[in-house]
């Protein structure tokens, strides 16, 4: 997740700090001349917003990083979008108090305390809960010291101001922090993040080919550095532009094929001799990245007059099975367990009143106007991603509908407890569904 944050920073110097440490202001222009890596030391500045999150203290106050100084300092850059930042705080806060005084988490938010704060008003209203660890909200200083590109993003500083190291959120764990409350060393890989340069908003290989109406190409490449991991497509979209594209950026053949198919993780079956050389599962994140470059991730971009647009698909399908000739893909019928959406009576609660159509979804619920339930489907694939099973709606209703949830969208009990006010719920049953199968020859 790319972070496209302008900020000031106050940074002291790279040196140890002397016994008489000087507060710097953010105005000083002689900053920012780079970040802090492992084996530097922190240098003593003035944090202007922490913030006591905790009984709803709305107070901020200025805290000086020394006061940490004497345990461990972890820095959790975090956002309310990011997911697997949301999912980590339970596990912070029971290691902060397994901890309790040889180590501060301290998490820091670009966004400001007003974001913060209704995020985390929300959070308490489905889960009673309120954060117990202080907070930098609205950072304009530490993102600076050590600059990254994707969230999670974790800086552990000693007791002695050290930086010992910088990790994705596989390394919190209760044997690392001891190793490092105990021994002050920790030897863990440093995660290295790749400046993303590319601008989704032009092709990744044809920049400037929106000019000519007559163009058709498409191309396939190896890893391209920089280029980050995505799609972007708009050949469904209605809109006045005479080239439609989709475009694939790092992407490993089973995701090509899933986008090519428009298919879901859950609706794809890999039956090779070893799946592991597709998609590898179970492996740390910075581990991924290493296996990608290896020659496991592609990009793809296919650029069609809008009079083909609507058999751009098509065209990418026989595309990539001319290029992964050593595989046979395609879509067959499967009966498997899923998760479907079904009606539990026959009086309609759901058809719109008509309006604007408009879909709003968030991790605290959701709100459609005018939408076929398969908007629905597509957009709880995200918060549902951890449940295996494929979703599918097998409602038979056909008309639009206006539908508002408020629930805690990863959990299903709470989705169908809010689903149930239109005679909604997602079930566990075998169907006969659509699936990508992906076979060796």
């Amino acid at each position: 997740m790319k972070l496209k944050l302008s900020f000031l920073l106050l940074l002291c110097s790279f040196f140890r700090v002397q016994s008489q440490v000087t507060k710097v202001q953010t105005t000083d222009p002689t900053l920012f001349s780079g970040g802090i890596n492992v084996g530097q030391e922190v240098p003593d500045m003035l944090l202007e917003k922490v913030t006591w999150l905790r009984a709803k203290d709305k107070n901020t106050s200025a805290k000086s990083l020394s006061e940490f100084k004497g345990k461990v300092l972890i820095l959790d850059f975090w956002a309310t979008w990011c997911a697997p930042c949301i999912a980590m705080n339970p596990k912070m806060e029971a290691l902060q108090q397994q901890f309790d005084g040889q180590i501060q988490f301290l998490p820091v938010a670009y966004q400001s305390f007003e974001e913060v704060n209704t995020f985390y008003n929300k959070l308490e209203k489905q889960t009673g809960k309120y954060p117990l660890l202080p907070m930098v909200a609205g950072d304009t200083v530490l993102v600076r010291l050590f600059p990254h590109q994707t969230l999670p993003h974790y800086v552990w500083i000693g007791a002695d101001g050290i930086v010992k190291a910088i990790t994705d959120g596989q390394a919190i764990n209760a044997e690392n922090i001891n190793k490092l409350v105990t021994t002050g060393t920790l030897n863990l890989r440093i995660k290295k993040d790749e400046k993303t340069v590319y601008n989704p908003d032009e092709p990744l290989f044809f920049a400037g080919a929106n000019q000519d109406e007559g163009l058709f190409r498409s191309q396939l490449s190896c890893y391209l550095t920089g280029a980050g991991r995505g799609m972007y497509k708009d050949v469904e979209v209605h809109m006045d532009a005479p080239l439609r594209r989709i475009t694939a950026r790092n992407l490993t053949m089973p995701e090509l094929f899933r986008l090519a198919y428009r298919k879901e993780r859950k609706e794809t079956l890999i039956e090779v001799p070893d799946t592991v050389q597709l998609e590898p599962k179970n492996i740390a994140s910075m581990d991924f990245l290493d296996w990608l470059r290896k020659g496991k991730a592609y990009c793809y971009e296919l650029m069609v007059p809008v009079q083909l647009r609507k058999n751009a698909y098509v065209l990418m399908q026989d595309q990539l099975k001319s290029f992964f000739s050593d595989y046979r893909i395609g879509l067959e019928k499967r009966k498997v367990k899923c998760l479907a959406l079904v009606r539990t009576s026959k009086v309609d609660k759901l058809r719109t009143s008509g309006g604007k159509q408009s879909a709003y979804f968030d991790g605290f619920g959701c709100k459609l106007s005018s939408c076929y339930l398969s908007v629905l489907i597509s957009r709880m694939q995200v918060p549902l991603q951890t449940n295996p099973l494929p979703l599918v709606n097998e409602t038979g209703y056909e008309y639009m509908v206006d539908l508002e949830l408020t629930a805690d969208m990863s959990d299903l009990n709470s989705v169908n407890k809010a689903l149930a006010r239109y005679d909604l719920q997602f079930v566990e049953k075998q169907a006969d569904i659509e699936m990508l199968v992906i076979r060796s020859r």
